[in-house]
């Protein structure tokens, strides 16, 4: 391990974009961790490679950082009134649930920070694109294969019951590589919208075709996770995308919507249940009376993921029993249960000036350039995936679920410093941002 983790840390210290894609590659196989002996150690690998990406920051080269002076993101202002709030309320709760709560709700702003500190170029970007697109089709290999060997076998290699192997109506829902099925839907959703969305605008590369001839399996593993979220997530990003800029996507969504009249009446009654809406509605209803007399929240971290942890702290010391823990299943009432309408508000124009910053970035006029087509496809990519995400957030709480909290950051900071030839970081797109020499023409000759 040492022979491998000295030259690393030496090789992200001295280029920090590295280790980014490092992280993009090595987070979806996080939940693998689960049936390696005595893995406990190893679980904080992700929060240590952040940590050594900012430090790559400040002691890395000089031309690795990008020019002082630019400015911030739209949704800087919102996430930092976000984290304020929570601050405030943090002083309402205990110090454990307090760190708890920062650290999943906002440990991964620093990735956010480290990649405003030095953005990744062109290359890195292309090769950022690549990372997701191989990762996504080994995951979906693995995901529809554990359909075909069984709950009971893969207990026996080591995923536990109720926590990773999971049933919806008698059908094992695919993991692969991560915790449970969730973050796997999520994640393909990502890939099919962040990866499509760039090969849409060079079809005939290599990377494409394999994009093209993969994407039955992304599909059906997806569909397997049986998160309803994730296709719901999925087509308002492919309709975005449609409206945006590649209407033969809006073709194809009424006939996906139109294929699930034509599964097995088992399969169809499983995936178009609405059973679990109601457990959701349920628990929203019986919270409601909380966030009613707490206006401004009950505290970071009182719900979720984070108090999850809590609870196992708790269980695991000297307090004794943990108290029974509270899945919102919908980030927006986390948020207001949490931290409150003013919580809400942050929230709500966080994810609309991301939108709004990321639509403007895949300005259809960058398109003049090779550079600037392939800038602009990945801003409209995660643009898609935002737009998802909001969409998702109504019956999960997913910007908690890992690795959707990492790849959420990185995407949306990777947007917001992506410039190409000619145009200045705080400029906006336009017709005349580059020099005639480096037009698409130029490009291809």
């Amino acid at each position: 391990m040492a022979a491998v983790a000295v030259p690393g840390l030496l090789a992200v210290l001295e280029r920090p974009q590295r280790g980014v894609l490092v992280l993009a590659a090595l987070v979806p196989f996080d939940g693998l961790l689960a049936i390696v002996p005595h893995a406990h150690s190893l679980r904080g690998w992700k929060e240590a490679l952040v940590l050594v990406v900012l430090a790559g920051t400040f002691v890395g080269p000089a031309r690795n950082r990008a020019e002082p002076g630019r400015r911030l993101p739209g949704w800087a202002p919102a996430v930092a009134g976000l984290m304020l709030i929570g601050l405030v309320s943090s002083a309402t709760v205990s110090p454990t649930q307090a760190m708890a709560g920062f650290r999943i709700d906002f440990f991964y702003v620093l990735l956010a920070w480290s990649i405003w500190r030095c953005p990744p170029s062109s290359v890195e970007r292309d090769r950022l694109i690549s990372i997701l697109l191989v990762t996504g089709i080994i995951t979906a290999f693995v995901g529809v294969a554990e359909e075909a060997i069984g709950a009971a076998r893969l207990n026996a290699i080591g995923f536990p019951y109720n926590t990773t192997i999971r049933f919806a109506g008698g059908h094992l829902r695919a993991f692969s590589s991560f915790t449970y099925q969730s973050p796997f839907a999520y994640f393909l959703m990502l890939v099919l919208l962040v990866v499509g969305a760039t090969c849409l605008v060079e079809p005939r590369r290599l990377r494409s075709t394999i994009f093209f001839v993969s994407s039955p399996l992304l599909l059906l593993a997806l569909f397997f996770t049986f998160e309803r979220g994730a296709w719901l997530g999925l087509g308002a990003g492919a309709l975005y995308l449609g409206i945006r800029r590649h209407r033969i996507l809006l073709i194809g969504l009424p006939f996906a919507g139109l294929g699930l009249l034509f599964l097995p009446a088992k399969l169809a009654s499983t995936a178009l249940s609405s059973s679990s809406l109601a457990e959701r509605s349920s628990g929203w209803q019986a919270n409601l009376a909380q966030v009613l007399s707490h206006p401004l929240g009950s505290g970071i971290g009182a719900s979720g993921a984070a108090a999850s942890l809590v609870a196992k702290l708790q269980a695991a010391g000297a307090t004794g029993a943990s108290a029974a823990v509270y899945q919102p299943d919908n980030y927006y009432f986390k948020t207001i249960y949490e931290l409150g309408i003013p919580g809400l508000w942050m929230l709500v124009l966080f994810l609309l000036s991301a939108i709004a910053e990321s639509n403007r970035m895949a300005n259809p006029n960058r398109a003049d350039t090779f550079a600037g087509a392939l800038a602009g496809a990945l801003a409209g990519g995660v643009t898609a995936f935002l737009l998802a995400a909001a969409v998702a957030s109504t019956v999960a709480t997913f910007f908690e679920i890992f690795p959707m909290d990492v790849f959420t950051w990185m995407l949306l900071s990777i947007v917001a410093t992506t410039t190409v030839p000619g145009e200045r970081p705080s400029e906006s797109p336009g017709p005349h941002s580059r020099p005639d020499s480096e037009r698409v023409g130029a490009v291809q000759e």
